[in-house]
C-alpha cells in the first residue's frame, strides 16, 4: 500500500485530510502539545463521527500499555473495521497510531498529521510503526498510512529547539541521498525554507522505501546515525533529534575509519551550526554500549553500522570493537567496555 503525501500550508480540511475516504468513525490520537491541532482536525472533519484521545508526550506513549489503552478506548466507542485511526503529533504519536491501526481488529486505516519537523521528514513516512520493549522500537510492524498531511504553517510556528531537532533528520536524509539538501542546510541552517526541506527529505525517504519497503537491503541506509543515536536516546532520555545528531557525528568518525570518509569535519560543523549537540559525555558508557550491541542491524556477523563512503553514498558495514570505541569516544563517551 502506497502513502499519499500532502505538503502545504492551510491543508487541514476534510478533503485533503481524508481524500475520498469516508470512515465510519475517526479515533484521533494526539499528545498534550498537539491537542489544539487535533481539535482543529476534529472540527475540520465536519459530519464524520469521531473523538480525540490524548496520550502521554514523547517516548512515554510508546508502550504496550499505551497500545492496550488506545485499543480499549476504540472498542468503547464501537469502532469497526471501516474506522480510521488518525495520529496528530510527533513521531511517538504516529508510531503508536500506526501500530494500533495495524493490530486493531487485525487492521484498520491510518492517517498521520505530523506536528513536529522530526515527524514530518522522517517518522510519518515509510510505514514503520513501533513501541519500546527492552529497547527503542523493538516491537512493531510495517504498516503504511493511507495519507500523511503536513501543514508547513504549523511547523513554521514551532519553537527553535523543536525545529533544530527536525533538521537533524532532514540533514540525515541529505547525507544518505541528496547532497544538494546538505548544501542547502549548510548555507541557511535552520532558516532554510521548510517546504523545500520537507519536500527534499521526503523524496529521499520515499525513493528508498519504494525500492525496499521491508528493510531487506538499502532501506537500512535511512538509519544513518541511529545506531549510536538510539542508544544515547534510550540511556539519556534525550529527544530523538538531539540523539541522532550525536549519532551522526559518531557515524562520521566510524565512516572515516572504515571507508575513508573525508567530510567528517564538515558534517560535524553543520551539526554544530544547527545548534545541535555533537557529544553526549554525560551518557553512561556501559549502558550506551549495551544498547549499541542490541541494535536491530546486528546480524550473525556482529555489529553493523550505516556509514558513508561519501555524502550521498551510504553503506552498511560490519564494525569491530575498535571502531565502536573510536566512534563513541568521538562524542565524548569513553569506556564501558566489558572486560
Amino acid at each position: 500500500m502506497s502513502t499519499e503525501v500532502v505538503v502545504g500550508r492551510g491543508v487541514l480540511d476534510q478533503r485533503r485530510l481524508l481524500g475520498g475516504f469516508r470512515p465510519g468513525f475517526v479515533g484521533i490520537i494526539t499528545q498534550p502539545g498537539a491537542e489544539a491541532v487535533a481539535r482543529r482536525v476534529a472540527t475540520a472533519l465536519d459530519d464524520v463521527p469521531g473523538d480525540v484521545l490524548v496520550v502521554p508526550d514523547g517516548e512515554a506513549a510508546k508502550t504496550l500499555q499505551s497500545v492496550e489503552d488506545v485499543v480499549g478506548w476504540l472498542l468503547e466507542r464501537g469502532m469497526r473495521r471501516d474506522g480510521l485511526v488518525l495520529g496528530v503529533g510527533g513521531g511517538s504519536v504516529t508510531d503508536l497510531t500506526g501500530f494500533v491501526a495495524a493490530v486493531y481488529l487485525r487492521g484498520v486505516a491510518a492517517i498521520y498529521v505530523p506536528t513536529t519537523l522530526v515527524g514530518a521528514v522522517d517518522a510519518a513516512v515509510g510505514g514503520k510503526t513501533g513501541v519500546n520493549v527492552g529497547g527503542k522500537n523493538l516491537v512493531g510492524v510495517f504498516r503504511d498510512p493511507r495519507r500523511v498531511v503536513v501543514d508547513a504553517g504549523i511547523l513554521d510556528a514551532l519553537p527553535d529547539d523543536l525545529k533544530r531537532q527536525g533538521f537533524a533528520e532532514a540533514l540525515k536524509a541529505g547525507l544518505v541521498g541528496d547532497p544538494a539538501l546538505v548544501d542547502l542546510i549548510e548555507a541557511h541552517g535552520a532558516a532554510a525554507d521548510l517546504e523545500t526541506v520537507i519536500g527534499r527529505a521526503l523524496a529521499v525517504k520515499q525513493d528508498i522505501v519504494r525500492r525496499d519497503p521491508l528493510e531487506e537491503g538499502e532501506r537500512a541506509h535511512l538509519n544513518y546515525g541511529h545506531t549510536v543515536g538510539h542508544a544515547v536516546e534510550t540511556v539519556t532520555g534525550w529527544p530523538h533529534g538531539l540523539a541522532v545528531a550525536v549519532g551522526m557525528v559518531a557515524a562520521g568518525c566510524a565512516s572515516a575509519l572504515e571507508l575513508g570518509f573525508v567530510s567528517e569535519d564538515r558534517q560535524r560543523d553543520i551539526v554544530a551550526d544547527l545548534g545541535l549537540p555533537t557529544a553526549a559525555a554525560a551518557a553512561d558508557p556501559a549502558r550506551v554500549r549495551a544498547q549499541v550491541v542490541r541494535d536491530k542491524k546486528r546480524d550473525a556477523g556482529g555489529a553493523r553500522m550505516v556509514l558513508l563512503r561519501a555524502i550521498g553514498a551510504p553503506e552498511v558495514v560490519h564494525v569491530g570493537a575498535a571502531t565502536v570505541d573510536a566512534a563513541l569516544a568521538s562524542v565524548g563517551i569513553h569506556g564501558g567496555r566489558r572486560r
